[in-house]
Order: C-alpha cells, then sequence, then structure tokens
C-alpha cells in the first residue's frame, strides 16, 4: 500500500486540476460534491470496490461498499500497482501499428481467474490507456508527431489525477490508476467485480483507519482471490521481454540448467552449440543478446521496485503481471528468475556490459541511448521471487519469514513515506521482533521516521543479541536521512551498496569476534547510545583514491593501489594455520576480493595466478579491459589525437601503475615473481595473436573485484602493515575495532569527550574487511587484548 493521500474535488486546487483536465480530456464529470467517506464499522472491517458501467462519454462509475471483515466479503481481486509512472526512463510507447493485439474491446469469460482477467484485458487496457494519452496529451499539441511518445511527454499526463465517478460523486486517482481501473472494466464487461485497490478502498486521510488497514494488509492479499499486477503501456521493449520470459519457461527446463556456465552468456556460439537442446533455433533466436537486454528494461520498471509489492506478491494465491496488451503469469517470469539467480547471470545483465558484446556492439537495431544507460538488473526482482517462494513453502496458516531478514532482503525497494521501508514487511514477519518484555512493532503513522527507525534496529540487536546490523549502516555518502539518526542506525530508506560482507563469506561465516558478545544497555539504545565492547585492531595509516577519485581514470585508480601495497612488509603479518606465509602480491588479491572467488572462501590459490593473467592484459590493454568484450584489442592513441586528447593520454601515462615495482619487491621464492610474471606475458602474447586467448575467463573474478573493492570499497593499509577494504568515508586516522557480536571488524571515527565526558564515544563509519583477522584472531582478555566499552552516538 503505498499511503500518499488521495487528491478529492474538496479543495480550490484540487478543483482547479479537475477543471483542467476536464477542460483537455472532455470528460464531462458533473463538479459538485467530491467523495466522502463513511467510517468503517470496525477494526477489522474492510471496502470493496465494485466496478459498474462506462457511460458514453467515458466516465468510469463504480461504488465502494464496506464490509465487517473479509469472511463476510464477496470474493474480489486485488491490484497491485505503482502511484505514480509506470514507465521507466528509456520508455518509449510504441504507435498502435506496432503494439501486440489489436484494437477491439476485450470481454471476460465466465470466471474470476486471474488469469482470464489478465488474457482478456491486455488489449483494452493498452487500447484505454492509448485513447486517454491521446485525448489527455496530444491534443494538447495539435501538429506535432506523436507516433513515438516520449517517456517525458507521458511523464506529464501521469503527473496530475483524473476523475471517475464513485457512488455518485466526484473521485480523483492517479493516471496509471485511471488506465488500470479501465483495464479492469473493460476486462469485466457488464458484470460487476469486486477489487481491493489501496488508493480507493482506504481513507488515505484518516491515520487511524491507514494504520488498522496496513496491519491487516497481509490478510487482506491473503484473501484475495487473485493479484493482479498492472505494470502500465507497452514500451519498446516489452515484446521481447514477454518472448524471452516464455521460451526459457518453455524451453530451458532445470535439469538443464546445471550444462549451462556463468560465461557461456557471452560466447556468441554457445546458442548454436545449444540448440539442440533448446528445442530448435526459434528457441536460441529468441534467447539472443536483445532479448536479454529487453528483460533488463523490463524488470526495471518502477512496480518492481516498490517495497510494498514484496507482501502483495508473496502472499497472493496466485498472480498475473498485465503490460499493455500482453500478459505474462507470475510462474513465468518466476522460472527466468531462477534460471539466472543459478547460473548467476544476473552478473552479466548490465547494459554497461552487454554493449561490449558481440550481436550488440554493431546493431542498429538496438536503442544506443539505452545502452549508454549504465542500467542492470539488481538483486530486487530475484528477491521478489525468493520472498514469494519462502513464504509459499513454508505458510500453512501463516507467513514465514524473519523480519530482518526482509527489510535485508528488500532494502533497495523504494517507499513513497520511507517509514514504509518498515511497515511493508511487518504483515511477512514470522515471529514476534521484540523480547517479550517489549511491545512489538506496529505501523503507527503519527511517529517520526528517525525514531521508527532506531526503534526498529534497537529491536533488531535485542532479539537476535548480536551487532549484525552494523553492517547494514550505509556510507554517510548514501544517506538520505540527514539529521537524527545516530550513526549506528541504517538509513533504511537509502541504498546499500555494496551489500553486507556477510552475503560475501558463503558457507563459511565471518567469525573475528570470536566467542566475544554483546553486552547491550537497553535503556541506552532509547537515548540513541549503542554501548559496544571490543578491541582495537589498528588505525588506518593510508588509504587507495576510488575510481571515480583518481585523475587519470583506471591507471590512477590502480596505482594508488599499489602504493597502499607497497608500504607493507615482504610477508603479511597474518597466516593461516599450517600454510605458508603470504607475500605482498598474494595478500593484495586475496584482499581485493575478500579472499572470495566465485562463492568459494577462502579463493584457491589458482585465483592468484588468474590475478596475473589480469594485471597482464590490464597492461596489454592500457587499464582498458574489459573481458567479456567481443572486441580483442582496444586500438592504440592516434597520431593525430586533439591536444586534448593527447593531454589525457598523458595524464594517464604519468598516472601508469608500477606494476613492475611490485612484482620486483616480490621475494625470490613468490609463484608472483618476477621469472613467471615474464613467462606469463609471453605465452599469453602469443596465444592472443594465435587467437586462442580469450579473457572472458576473467570474468568471475572482474565481478568479485568490483562488488569486493572496485566502485564499492576504499582499498586501505592500517599502522600495523594490515590491508583491507572498507566504506567510501573512510579517512586516515579512522580505528579498526573488532566488536563482541560482530562477526566482521567495524571502522570507528573517534569523537572525543560525549556526553559523560571521557574519549570512548564514537561515531560508526561502517564494516570493513581486513585480511587475516576475519576468523577469530582473539577471543578473550587472556589472548592479550583488553577489552573496553565504546559508546557510538
Amino acid at each position: 500500500m503505498r499511503l500518499r493521500p488521495v487528491s478529492s474535488g474538496s479543495s480550490t486546487s484540487s478543483s482547479t486540476v479537475l477543471r483542467h483536465h476536464l477542460l483537455h480530456r472532455r470528460l464531462p464529470v458533473p463538479l459538485r460534491s467530491a467523495y466522502r467517506y463513511e467510517p468503517l464499522p470496525s477494526a477489522r472491517a474492510i471496502r470493496l470496490l465494485e466496478l459498474q458501467y462506462t457511460d458514453a462519454n467515458g466516465t468510469l462509475h463504480c461504488s465502494l461498499k464496506s464490509f465487517e471483515d473479509q469472511t463476510k466479503a464477496p470474493p474480489y481481486h486485488a491490484l497491485s500497482y505503482t502511484w505514480g509512472f509506470p514507465l521507466t526512463s528509456f520508455s518509449k510507447t510504441p504507435p498502435p501499428s506496432q503494439r501486440s493485439g489489436g484494437h477491439n474491446t476485450a470481454r471476460l469469460p465466465r470466471g474470476n481467474s486471474a488469469r482470464k482477467i489478465a488474457a482478456a484485458a491486455a488489449q483494452a487496457a493498452a487500447d484505454r490507456q492509448q485513447q486517454q494519452h491521446h485525448d489527455g496529451v496530444e491534443r494538447r499539441h495539435d501538429g506535432d508527431d506523436h507516433s513515438n511518445t516520449t517517456t517525458a511527454t507521458v511523464l506529464h499526463a501521469h503527473s496530475h489525477s483524473f476523475p471517475i465517478a464513485c457512488d455518485g460523486r466526484t473521485f480523483l486517482v492517479t493516471a496509471n490508476l485511471h488506465d488500470a481501473l479501465h483495464m479492469l472494466k473493460d476486462a469485466t464487461s457488464t458484470t460487476a467485480r469486486h477489487f481491493w485497490i489501496d488508493a480507493i478502498c482506504v481513507d488515505q486521510a484518516n491515520l487511524s483507519e491507514r494504520n488498522a488497514q496496513v496491519a491487516m494488509m497481509a490478510e487482506t492479499f491473503g484473501t484475495a482471490e487473485s493479484v493482479i499486477v498492472w505494470l502500465g503501456a507497452e514500451d519498446q521493449f516489452t515484446s521481447d521481454a514477454i518472448a524471452l520470459v516464455k521460451t526459457i519457461a518453455a524451453s530451458v527446463p532445470k535439469s538443464l540448467w546445471e550444462d549451462i556456465s556463468y560465461t557461456d552468456f557471452f560466447d556468441p556460439e554457445w546458442w548454436h552449440l545449444k540448440a539442440g537442446i533448446l528445442k530448435g533455433s526459434a528457441a536460441a533466436a529468441a534467447l539472443a543478446p536483445a532479448k536479454w537486454l529487453a528483460l533488463i528494461a523490463f524488470l526495471n520498471r518502477p512496480w518492481f521496485r516498490r517495497a510494498w509489492v514484496v507482501q502483495e506478491l508473496a502472499l497472493a494465491r496466485s498472480a498475473l503481471l498485465v503490460c499493455g496488451y500482453q500478459s505474462i503469469s507470475w510462474q513465468a517470469l518466476d522460472h527466468t528468475l531462477r534460471f539466472i539467480l543459478a547460473t548467476r547471470w544476473y552478473h552479466h545483465l548490465s547494459t554497461d556490459k552487454m554493449r561490449h558484446m558481440a550481436g550488440v556492439v554493431n546493431s542498429t537495431a538496438i536503442d544506443r541511448d539505452f545502452l549508454q544507460s549504465g542500467t542492470k538488473v539488481g538483486m530486487g526482482s530475484i528477491n521478489l521471487s525468493r520472498t514469494r517462494r519462502d513464504i509459499m513453502t513454508a505458510r500453512e496458516d501463516r507467513p514465514s519469514a524473519f523480519l530482518g531478514r526482509l527489510i535485508q532482503m528488500h532494502r533497495s525497494t523504494q517507499a513513497t513515506d520511507p517509514r514504509d521501508k518498515i511497515y511493508a514487511f511487518l504483515g511477512l514477519a514470522d515471529r514476534p521482533v521484540l523480547p517479550e518484555r517489549t511491545e512489538p512493532i506496529k505501523a503507527d503513522y503519527s511517529l517520526p521516521v528517525q525514531r521508527v527507525y532506531t526503534s526498529v534496529t534497537a529491536s533488531l540487536m535485542l532479539s537476535q543479541g548480536n551487532l549484525q546490523q552494523l553492517s547494514h549502516v550505509q556510507d554517510a555518502s548514501r544517506n538520505k536521512i540527514r539529521s537524527g539518526l545516530p550513526s549506528w542506525v541504517p538509513d533504511y530508506s537509502a541504498t546499500l551498496e555494496p551489500y553486507p560482507l556477510s552475503l560475501r563469506g558463503g558457507k563459511y561465516r565471518w567469525s573475528a569476534c570470536g566467542s566475544l558478545t554483546w553486552r547491550p544497555d537497553p535503556e541506552g539504545m532509547k537515548e540513541g547510545l549503542l554501548l559496544v565492547q571490543g578491541y582495537r585492531v589498528g588505525t588506518i595509516a593510508e588509504t587507495a583514491a576510488m575510481p571515480d577519485e583518481a585523475v587519470g581514470g583506471k591507471a590512477a585508480y590502480w596505482a594508488g593501489i599499489i602504493d597502499v601495497a607497497l608500504g607493507m612488509d615482504d610477508y603479511y603479518p597474518f597466516r593461516s594455520r599450517n600454510a605458508p606465509p603470504q607475500t605482498r602480491v598474494e595478500a593484495l588479491w586475496r584482499t581485493l576480493i575478500t579472499n572470495t572467488y566465485s562463492r568459494t572462501h577462502p579463493a584457491p590459490a589458482a585465483c592468484g595466478m588468474l590475478f596475473i593473467d589480469y594485471v597482464l592484459n590490464l597492461q596489454i590493454r592500457k587499464h582498458l579491459l574489459v573481458p567479456w568484450s567481443s572486441v580483442d584489442f582496444h586500438p592504440p592513441p592516434s597520431q593525430h589525437s586533439s591536444g586534448s586528447d593527447k593531454q589525457q593520454q598523458q595524464q594517464k601515462a604519468d598516472s601508469a601503475p608500477a606494476w613492475h615495482k611490485l612484482i620486483e619487491a616480490e621475494p625470490a621464492d613468490s609463484p608472483y615473481g618476477k621469472h613467471f610474471f615474464r613467462e606469463r606475458m609471453s605465452t599469453i602474447t602469443e596465444r592472443i595473436f594465435q587467437g586462442a586467448y580469450k579473457t572472458v575467463q576473467l570474468a568471475q573474478l572482474q565481478h568479485d573485484f568490483d562488488i569486493a573493492s572496485g566502485d564499492m570499497r576504499r582499498v586501505f593499509r592500517t599502522d600495523g602493515g594490515l590491508l583491507g577494504t572498507g566504506p567510501r568515508s573512510l579517512r586516515k586516522g579512522d580505528e579498526i575495532w573488532v566488536l563482541g557480536g560482530a562477526r566482521v571488524p567495524m571502522v570507528l571515527r573517534r569523537l572525543g569527550a560525549g556526553v559523560g565526558g571521557g574519549n570512548r564515544y564514537h561515531a560508526l563509519v561502517g564494516e570493513c574487511y581486513i585480511h587475516g583477522i576475519m576468523h577469530s584472531m582473539q577471543t578473550s582478555d587472556e589472548d592479550g587484548r583488553r577489552l573496553v566499552d565504546v559508546i557510538l552516538e
């Protein structure tokens, strides 16, 4: 449920908006009294919307009816949609001649299944939307060509409210909901149907009603006959995306997933080699790169990013997605999402990667603006799939999912009200979040967001008995709530990138704190103060620039990392039991990937050889390495480059990393020494000229670099010679601490004297990876580490 107030004709501004749209849309809705809600008879009561008819002027008529609870209500369907603009920033609505289907009004066969509704409604939905945009947008620009309506133009139409007639009174709804209502009405013909739609069935201006209805959301969606998902009109990607999903669902069964490798995605021959498995060349063509680009666009529609849709989808008996004239079952999309998760192909579903692929580089049929947009498929849609499967698998009488995990999994979702980043998941939680001595969390929109986030974080910490929530604190540069939150409380409305280190350790969980536990002070937490116990590992002595900070591009970025590494001793201070000491180069590459390669921890020794190959390819390709590129070489700078180009090239040359210094500094017995380095360079160069060397084998290593360091985490060295990666905002002088109850080390910033005086007061900067101490370096005072109390403000 999106809890934004619904416009009505009761105010001057709303009447002005209504009159404005009546003039342009020519909908003769009477401008008399606005709809007024009657109070619900009880806290358990609900309203349902009954769609009645569309009059000769195109005005939709409906009625709201109240029922004591869901058990006394007639069968109904729940609508899931976005309150605002439903398309992406790069969407273009195709002209009618290029849309799927015709323009006849659809009729719903008898029977209320979501499948029948969507199948019959698909044509009518887009047809209605095309007519509305023609009336509401195109007639304002007589003489303009709108055969390819841009997002900006359609967005203008979606920024206002449109009238319907509810029990004979004026009721304004958003443009996207207006489209959805007409889709539903056209699909259901003249037979009255009942629907639950948040913006209409809940009096958004009544705070107590909102609170009560939010508490019932799980039951409301779980009781519905089905959930119909309205994604909005078609765009230029819809047909290809839906064709791809249907092909995978029909032609790539789960039994074949193990035969498909991580790098098959980039192999132009793969589709032909596996065509037999995929039941013919037609199926292979349907899985071409252009179709995958369409899927990226499709999964970036706003609906997939809304916080409330997690619950709406997870609890649905059945769900169907309607997009313009077309529809697809959630089961088919779920199969595709599970496929890209199992093969880890979701790593590759990024325009930044795919624009380098064969079949895309020289294609004139692919939207070039979209290729340059930096759009990718994140974990949001995949986690939607995971949560629904978890709920459906574990549920008997109630859903099963822990609130902390739900908040973590769906951190990337969005909500108009930041409090909904918590409230949207309460109905799915399977157990009380708080200890028995405290009250459970309830949706209360009278509370400020800072209090909601602090209370929930404290509750999660107390119920879990540890400090895992500290790993969910985002870098300060990403904060959306600028004041009022203690440093130890996550801003749940902000994106969490990179995701927590706990998700990088695989089945071998980090355990930096060993047996050290956390002794909480619940009363202090109420005041925004978090008492923790731990010991200081060291102080940050040197940091490397992030890629976007390095003057000189990638070459300068790597130069900074090498400088940090060269400040280390020949052998790393810590080593694993029964293992030889690690040299500077080995400690570096293991740190850069958090010692995890392809979900395996610790990373296998063979990964070190891949790192040498990676370094050599960086040198050969002037630090323009793109492992998945179909172009083997990047051309050298032209002799006829402009003055500014030459200046940039010279700047990059001046900042070129001293890889030879790093290699030559290796001990004589190092497997990463200069002798091996030269031999490997000779081998790779020869294979490149023979056409036998493919950099795609480095794609997994590149992925691990990207999420473990790269744009995500800053490389640093401590005063004790330890190497690590941590938040972007860390700086020289920050301290590294191991805290009881925290599985990973934390970066703290000393604040000096606090409320009670002394120097125990710190701010949390974020979690970090410190090579060598991620698995219980020390466990108690007996190990020579003096545990001290620290207060985080």
